[in-house]
C-alpha cells in the first residue's frame, strides 16, 4: 500500500518563518515536519510515498532525495498551477496503480495510528475513510458529523459558531480505495472537502468517519506552531523524540555542542555545533537548532532560534521565534509573540515588541523601537468583524493606521479599477477614518465614490443602482467613543461570512496589493446621489397613499435629516421635524443619544398636531420607533406585529430567536415564514435571497420589498404612512397588549476553547428528533413551546431562549444543561 503526502503548501498564515521556505520543511524540534510524517509512515510499514509538490518543489526534492536514506522509495508529483487537495493527488495517479492508498499532510504534526484506522477501513467496507479529530475551536475547519457506527452523514466547511454541531473536524489523513480518484476531474483545481467527498456523500457512496484520540496538530499559525514545539518537549507525541544525547529527562543536546547542561532549564533542545556561553540563560521551552550561537548574559526562553543564528551579549528573546542566519545584536529584546524572518540584523539596544512581524532581509537600527510589523504591519487581533460590522474605540482601536490597513485588506480583495461606494455619518471620529480608508482604498487600485457625510441608506441606494461593487459606511456607535466600519457587498446587503474571512485572510497575511503610478486608485464626487435616492424611494412607495399624511419626526442628529425634506415633499406628507441639523460638512459634537427622552418629546406633539403617529429616528438612520396617534409609545415588537397584521405578506422572515407569535400571525393571514440565522446581517441576506416582503428582529428594524434589502428610516416610515397613514395605529396596536410572545433568554458563561465541544453534544443529544432546527444553533420544537441554545460569536458565553406558558421555567431547566455540558469533561 502507498502513501501521498501532500506538502504543497505556502504557509502564508506562518510568514516571516516560511518566506523562504515551503510549510512542510518548518522544523519542529529541529526536524521538518515532513520528516516527521514520513518517519510515522515508515514506523506503520510504508515503503514507498508520493509526495506532491508545488511551492518551491526544489527544497523539498533536494532535501529528501529519493528517500532511501528513510528506508522508502519516494516519488515527486509536481503542480504547475495549484490544482487543490484532490486534483493534486489526481495529478499523481499514475504513482497510484495498485489499490487502496493513504492520503495524509506534510504539514500537521501527528501520532495517529495508521494501522487502527485501515482496520476500521477495512471493517467497515468503505470506499472513504477520513481521520477525525475533536478540537476546542472547530471554525477555521471543516467540521464532520457521523452516525453512531462512524458513517458520515454531513460536512460543514468552515462554520460559524451557531452551525458548529460537532466539534470534530477533518484532519485531512484520508483512506481511499482507487475508483474514488475517477470521480475527480483531470487538471482543475478540486478540492476534497469542499467538492469532491459533498459529491460523493450526496450520491450515497460510503464514506467513514474514523475519531481519533491520538495527537494532532495543525501546524497553520504561528502559535499552532510554537504549541506544536511545546507538546514534543512535554512528550505528547508519541514515536517523535527531539535529535541529540538525552541528558536529563527532557534535556537534548545535539553533537559537537558546547553548553553547560547545569545551566540549562528543561525542556530544552541545543542542535548540533551550537554554542552557549556559560553565562548565558536557557529557559523552559527553548530550542536552538544547530550552529546557533548564545553569548554572555543573554536570556532565551519558550523561544525557537533557527540554525545560524547569533544572539549577542545581554540580549533577550522572550516566546519569540527567530530565523535563519538572524542577528540579535548586544542588549536588544525580541518580545512575546514576535516573529524575525531569514537574515534580519536587530542592533544593539532595540526593541522589537510583541506581536511584531520582520520580514526577512531587513535591518533594525539600534535603541529602535519596533512596534509595527515591517515592511507590513499588523494588530495580531484575533478577528475583525464584530456582529458582522469592524467596530471598537477610536484612537484606541480603530486608528487611522488600523483603518488604512483594513481598507488595503479590502481592497486586496476587489479587482482592480473596482469602485467602492464610501459615506459617514456626522461625527468628527467617522471624518477621520473615512479619510485613512479612502486613501488605503485608493493604494490598492481601487476607486471611491465618496459621498462624504450622507444617509447609509443614500450609500447603499448607490451600491444597489450598480454604480459601484461595494460599500463602505463610517459611524459612531451607541458609545460615542466608538466607530463602527460597515461594508456592504454589492446586492446592498452586509458583506456575509465568507467575505469577511476574505478580508481577514489578507489583514492577518499582510499580503496588501500595491498600486503604482498610473494604476492609483482615484476619487469620484458624484452628483445627485440624493435625489436618485429618492426618486427610487417615490417609485417604491405608493404616494396616493402617502399624500396628505401628517406625521412628527425625530431624526435624533443623523445624517439621515439631510434627505428628509425632499423625501416628504416628493411623498406630500406634512411632516414636523423636532430637531434640526445645521450642516452636512460641519461635524456635530460626539453627544450620546437619548431614546426615552426622544420618544417622550414626540409623543407630545402628536396629538396637538393631529399627526397619524410620531417616529424617533436612530442617529444610524436604520432604526425607527414609533408613538401612536395617541401620542402613546408603540415597542418594537408590536410595532412589527402590527405591520404583519395589516400589510399581510405572502413571505416573511424573521430569525429563529424570534417569537412564535409572529410565524402564526404571518400563516393565519396565508403568507409564508422563512427562518434566518440570528444577527441583522443574517436576516438582510435570507431576505434578498427568499424575495421575501417584509422581514424583522422586533427591535424597531425593517426590512420591506420594492427597495434595498436593509432597514432604512425611510422605507419604514413610508410603508408606516402607506398603512397608517389615514387609519389609527393606536387601534391596530391595541389588539398586541403590551407585547408580542413570551420569550425569555438567559445567557450561560463558556470558555472559548468549551464552545465546539458543547455544540457537537448538543447536536449528539437531540440530532435525531426530526422536529430539531439546526439553521443557527440548536431549537428544539417541545410540546406547546420551543427552546434554542446557541453560542456567542463575539463572546466566551451561550444564549438559552425559550418560549411557552412557563417561559422562565424551560429556559432554567436548559441552561442548566448547558451548564452541565460545560463543566462536564
Amino acid at each position: 500500500m502507498k502513501a501521498v503526502i501532500m506538502a504543497g503548501g505556502q504557509g502564508t498564515r506562518l510568514r516571516p518563518l516560511t518566506s523562504n521556505q515551503p510549510k512542510p520543511m518548518i522544523p519542529i524540534v529541529n526536524t521538518p515536519c515532513m520528516e516527521h510524517i514520513l518517519n510515522l509512515l515508515g514506523r506503520h510499514g510504508f515503503e514507498e510515498v508520493v509526495v506532491t509538490l508545488q511551492f518551491m518543489p526544489q527544497v523539498i526534492q533536494d532535501y529528501f532525495g529519493d528517500g532511501s536514506d528513510w528506508g522508502m522509495k519516494i516519488h515527486y508529483s509536481v503542480e504547475d498551477a495549484p490544482l487543490g487537495t484532490a486534483g493534486s493527488v489526481k495529478l499523481a495517479e499514475e504513482h497510484l496503480d495498485d489499490g487502496r492508498f493513504l492520503v495524509i499532510s506534510g504539514d500537521a504534526l501527528t501520532d495517529v495510528d495508521l494501522g487502527e484506522v485501515l482496520g476500521f477501513h477495512e471493517e467497515r467496507e468503505a470506499e472513504v475513510t477520513m481521520v477525525l479529530k475533536s478540537v476546542e475551536n472547530p471554525l477555521e475547519f471543516g467540521i464532520v458529523i457521523t452516525e453512531e457506527d462512524g458513517r458520515i452523514s454531513r460536512f460543514l466547511e468552515k462554520p460559524a459558531w451557531g452551525q458548529v454541531f460537532s466539534d470534530t473536524i477533518n484532519t485531512g489523513i484520508y483512506v481511499l480505495e482507487p475508483q474514488v480518484l475517477e470521480e475527480i476531474p483531470e487538471n482543475v483545481e478540486y478540492d476534497f472537502s469542499k467538492e469532491l467527498f459533498p459529491k460523493l456523500l450526496s450520491g450515497g457512496r460510503r464514506l467513514y468517519g474514523h475519531v481519533t484520540e491520538s495527537y494532532w496538530e495543525d501546524i497553520g499559525t504561528l502559535e499552532q506552531y510554537m504549541k506544536a514545539q511545546r507538546d514534543v518537549l512535554d512528550g505528547r507525541v508519541r514515536g517523535v523524540r527531539p535529535a541529540g544525547v538525552r541528558l536529563r529527562e527532557n534535556v537534548y543536546v545535539g553533537r559537537r555542542a558546547q553548553v553547560e547542561d547545569e545551566r540549562l532549564e528543561g525542556p530544552v533542545v541545543i542542535g548540533e555545533n551550537a554554542r552557549v556561553s556559560p553565562e548565558a540563560e536557557i529557559g523552559p521551552y527553548t530550542v536552538l537548532a544547530p550552529n546557533t550561537v548564545v553569548n554572555a548574559g543573554a536570556r532565551i526562553e519558550r523561544s525557537t532560534i533557527a540554525e545560524g543564528s547569533f544572539i549577542d551579549e545581554g540580549a533577550e528573546v522572550r516566546d519569540a521565534l527567530i530565523g535563519r542566519s538572524c542577528y540579535i545584536q548586544a542588549r536588544a529584546r525580541i518580545l512575546e509573540r514576535s516573529a524575525l524572518g531569514d537574515d534580519v540584523t536587530v542592533g544593539e539596544g532595540a526593541t522589537v515588541a510583541p506581536d511584531v512581524k520582520i520580514f526577512p532581509h531587513k535591518e533594525i537600527e539600534a535603541e529602535a523601537n519596533v512596534t509595527q510589523s515591517i515592511i507590513y504591519e499588523s494588530t495580531g487581533i484575533r478577528t475583525l468583524f464584530r456582529g458582522g460590522m469592524v467596530r471598537g474605540k477610536f484612537n484606541l482601536e480603530i486608528t487611522p493606521e488600523f483603518a488604512m490597513r483594513f481598507a488595503e485588506s479590502l481592497g486586496s480583495t476587489l479587482e482592480p479599477g473596482t469602485i467602492v461606494t464610501c459615506g459617514r455619518d456626522s461625527s468628527l471620529s467617522a471624518r477621520v477614518i473615512r479619510y485613512s480608508i479612502i486613501s488605503g482604498l485608493n493604494a490598492t487600485g481601487v476607486n471611491v465614490r465618496d459621498l462624504r457625510a450622507a444617509h447609509v441608506g443614500v450609500v447603499r441606494h448607490d451600491v444597489r443602482s450598480g454604480k459601484s461593487s461595494a460599500g463602505v459606511y463610517v459611524r459612531q456607535g451607541e458609545d460615542p467613543q466608538e466607530v463602527q466600519i460597515l461594508l456592504y457587498s454589492s446586492d446592498a446587503t452586509p458583506v456575509d461570512e465568507a467575505g469577511q474571512r476574505s478580508v481577514e485572510k489578507v489583514y492577518v497575511r499582510e499580503e496588501y496589493r500595491r498600486a503604482f503610478l498610473g494604476d492609483i486608485g482615484d476619487i469620484i464626487y458624484p452628483g445627485r446621489v440624493v435625489e436618485q435616492y429618492v426618486e427610487r424611494l417615490e417609485r417604491a412607495l405608493d404616494r396616493e397613499r402617502t399624500s396628505g399624511a401628517a406625521l412628527v419626526v425625530d431624526f435624533s442628529g443623523g445624517v439621515a435629516e439631510l434627505v428628509s425634506s425632499l423625501v416628504f415633499r416628493r411623498l406630500e406628507v406634512d411632516a414636523v421635524v423636532v430637531s434640526g441639523f445645521s450642516n452636512a460638512n460641519v461635524a456635530r459634537p460626539e453627544t450620546g443619544f437619548n431614546l426615552e427622552e426622544s420618544l417622550e418629546r414626540v409623543s407630545r406633539i402628536v396629538p396637538t398636531v393631529g399627526a397619524a403617529f410620531g417616529c424617533v429616528v436612530g442617529p444610524t438612520g436604520e432604526d425607527v420607533h414609533f408613538v401612536d396617534d395617541a401620542g402613546a409609545y408603540v415597542p418594537p415588537d408590536v410595532m412589527f406585529a402590527s405591520f404583519l397584521q395589516e400589510t399581510r405578506p405572502e413571505r416573511a422572515v424573521i430569525p429563529v430567536n424570534l417569537s412564535e407569535e409572529f410565524a402564526e400571525l404571518v400563516r393565519r393571514n396565508g403568507g409564508e415564514v422563512i427562518y434566518s440565522r440570528t444577527g441583522f446581517g443574517n436576516l438582510s441576506q435570507k431576505f434578498a435571497d427568499a424575495h421575501a416582503d417584509i422581514g424583522g428582529m422586533a427591535d424597531g428594524r425593517y426590512l420591506f420589498a420594492g427597495f434595498i434589502p436593509a432597514p432604512d428610516c425611510f422605507v419604514t416610515i413610508g410603508r408606516a404612512l402607506e398603512v397608517f397613514g389615514h387609519a389609527s395605529l393606536s387601534r391596530v396596536r391595541r389588539e398586541f397588549g403590551k407585547s408580542v410572545g413570551n420569550v425569555v433568554r438567559r445567557r450561560v458563561e463558556c470558555p472559548w476553547s468549551e464552545k465546539g465541544r458543547v455544540m457537537r453534544l448538543l447536536a449528539e443529544k437531540f440530532g435525531s428528533d426530526p422536529d430539531v432546527v439546526l439553521t443557527d444553533g440548536v431549537k428544539l420544537n417541545l410540546d406547546g413551546g420551543w427552546v434554542l441554545m446557541i453560542p456567542d460569536p463575539d463572546h466566551p458565553f451561550f444564549y438559552v431562549y425559550a418560549e411557552s406558558e412557563a417561559s422562565e421555567p424551560l429556559a432554567a431547566e436548559y441552561s442548566r444543561l448547558v451548564e452541565e455540558l460545560v463543566r462536564s469533561t
